[in-house]
């Protein structure tokens, strides 16, 4: 192989390890943008939850005046 085809072969390789890293990178960013909406549904859940069982325990347990 003369320089400029081991020059165009390693060029390839590089463009394709380039694209290998961006699919990985935005890969990585979408599933870090679906964890935190998880974690946002599962925090909304439980503040939900808890407020829920507060109010029917005010409703079992009126305070006394």
């Amino acid at each position: 192989m003369d320089d400029l085809e081991e020059f165009e072969s390693r060029h390839k390789d590089l463009m394709a390890w380039q694209r290998f890293q961006d699919e990985l990178e935005r890969i990585k960013g979408e599933n870090t943008y679906d964890d935190l909406h998880d974690f946002e549904d599962k925090s909304l859940s439980l503040q939900q939850e808890t407020s829920t069982q507060l109010g029917a325990e005010r409703c079992n347990n009126p305070v006394e005046q």
